[in-house]
């Protein structure tokens, strides 16, 4: 009786063991693992502007904010290739202009009207640069918009025309659903611009009215004053002019009797699309 007790009791101690040297091997192998992962210490760089999120159709929610440039597509317009080659383009012309060469992508379906103040304030929520130059794709609204910050701005500022050049260069891609494209030649354009210098008012005056017409008023405007002066330079008190032999007032006493009276009221409709042109500050492009 005794000896069979003992049995059962060396048997159950037996799978103790067992059970114990199972676990010991089970923590040895998770520290092991654990000792893989480097714990960042005090001191230690950790990058977090730099994220990338793959979605169900293999397109990459890029979020990269750099010195030179920012890509933030939130709407996953980009492929993780395209991606790549859009950001180095936009690093290789912030660093030959000194701007920041930003492009966002969102899905925030902003109306035409509403683009430079939506994304005013997006820009004002994020780390990017005072100097810089943001080209917008809203993709659930398929509005684009251009704005530019800081210096940028004067560039831009009173030509219109220097805005109409990109977009019309950006339209066939945009037409085409070649956002890549599109956004390659948004960099290449605004790299043009900068190297044409910042917009001066007084040669914008002259290329509104033509430079042979702006000539041709300075020398009429000489003109005239030279004959002006030369009329009234001698005159002194000869040249008085006798009033009241060589004028002649016939006053009439004309009464008018009022009849009717009509009003009519014309309502001004407010213009839904006042985002649609460049502003004259240089700041926005306008949603195009």
């Amino acid at each position: 009786m005794i000896k069979q007790v003992s049995l059962k009791l060396s048997a159950v101690l037996l799978i103790a063991l067992l059970l114990m040297a199972s676990a010991f091997t089970a923590f040895a192998e998770q520290a092991d693992e654990n000792d893989d992962f480097e714990t960042p210490q005090v001191g230690d760089v950790v990058d977090q502007d730099d994220t990338q999120e793959e979605d169900s159709a293999g397109y990459s929610r890029v979020s990269v904010i750099e010195q030179t440039y920012a890509l933030t597509d939130d709407a996953g317009l980009f492929s993780e290739a395209e991606a790549a080659t859009l950001q180095q383009r936009l690093d290789e012309a912030g660093k030959a202009t000194g701007w920041q060469f930003i492009v966002h992508t969102s899905n925030d379906g902003v109306s035409s009207n509403n683009m430079t103040n939506h994304y005013d304030s997006y820009y004002n929520s994020q780390a990017f640069q005072k100097d810089a130059i943001m080209l917008v794709f809203d993709n659930a609204s398929n509005n684009r918009i251009i704005l530019t910050y800081g210096g940028v701005k004067d560039y831009f500022k009173g030509d219109a025309a220097r805005y109409d050049d990109i977009k019309s260069a950006m339209k066939p891609y945009l037409n085409s659903g070649d956002n890549l494209n599109a956004a390659l030649t948004f960099v290449d354009k605004a790299q043009a611009v900068y190297k044409m210098g910042k917009t001066n008012a007084f040669l914008l005056s002259l290329k509104k009215v033509g430079p042979f017409s702006g000539i041709a008023g300075v020398i009429i405007g000489v003109i005239f004053f030279f004959i002006t002066k030369s009329r009234y330079k001698n005159m002194g008190k000869s040249g008085t002019y006798d009033l009241a032999a060589n004028s002649k007032v016939d006053l009439q006493d004309v009464e008018d009797t009022f009849v009717t009276q009509h009003t009519t009221v014309r309502t001004i409709e407010k213009n839904n699309d006042s985002d649609s042109s460049p502003s004259s500050d240089g700041h926005s492009s306008g949603s195009f």
